[in-house]
């Protein structure tokens, strides 16, 4: 599943290349993932031009010229594919055709969004409006981080992930930003000390932009189909059950927390 540097390298892709595009058809092959008929968002959308593309969180907001909005979500994840002809040999339940010959495909590979809503009616979308920034944001300052812990008294691990809190970052990075902070994923929030929120805030920084400098995770391919170079090998404990601590020399375990799994060190993120 695609977290913040996929999103943010898939979002700079389609901005540099569907902005100012002219839509000539959309072939809406699963209506499931729309939130109106098919005719509907065919009508609306048929002819304008995009305007930009931005994120919020894990969804994409494709800004249209007469004020409506493409929203999407990859859910569990998603091929994004950007062509210069139309075809039709590429796997899709969603393509955009340009009036300039090229085309942009979406295929889900499952709980995939696409979403039609009015400028007037975005600031109230129920999939987006409670979505709180990401850490890439320039407003993601440590003041503003800190500040969201103020009273808190869960443990940390699922505070990290409630989109509502801080969007953006998922399971896959989550064993990394928690190992690098020395903090144990089921640590509560009013048991954490001041340096710890200081490492924590630049450990989930340097996490995701470790990720990000090398092209983001290498099952993720962007837009153009290429995959990017961060792989497990660059992961710090995450996925790396039984192998060694690159601190202390002690086995990484796998464990469960909560309804997800957590990869630790148990000497250096002590509970």
């Amino acid at each position: 599943m695609a977290e913040l540097p996929e999103i943010h390298k898939f979002r700079r892709q389609m901005d540099a290349e569907l902005s100012g595009k002219r839509i000539q058809h959309l072939h809406l092959l699963q209506e499931k993932c729309l939130n109106i008929p098919p005719e509907e968002f065919q009508r609306r959308c048929h002819g304008t031009k995009i305007a930009g593309v931005q994120n919020k969180g894990k969804w994409f907001v494709i800004k249209l010229e007469n004020h409506e909005n493409m929203l999407l979500s990859l859910g569990m994840g998603g091929d994004l594919l950007y062509l210069n002809e139309s075809t039709t040999d590429a796997k899709y339940q969603i393509k955009l055709d340009f009036d300039d010959g090229t085309c942009f495909t979406i295929r889900f590979w499952w709980f995939g969004r696409f979403l039609l809503v009015s400028d007037d009616a975005l600031p109230t979308e129920a999939n987006t409006c409670s979505i709180a920034i990401d850490p890439f944001d320039e407003g993601f300052t440590y003041e503003y981080f800190r500040r969201l812990f103020t009273g808190k008294r869960t443990q940390i691990k699922p505070f990290l992930l409630d989109q509502k809190n801080i969007s953006g970052i998922g399971n896959m990075y989550m064993h990394d930003i928690l190992f690098t902070a020395r903090l144990h994923p089921q640590t509560t929030i009013s048991d954490i000390s001041e340096q710890q929120f200081t490492q924590l805030y630049h450990s989930i920084l340097d996490t995701l932009r470790r990720s990000e400098a090398k092209g983001a995770f290498s099952y993720e391919k962007d837009i153009y189909g290429n995959p990017g170079e961060f792989t497990i090998d660059d992961f710090l404990v995450g996925y790396k059950e039984n192998g060694s601590c690159s601190l202390c020399g002690h086995a990484i375990e796998q464990i469960k927390t909560g309804s997800t799994t957590s990869y630790i060190c148990p000497v250096c993120q002590r509970l």
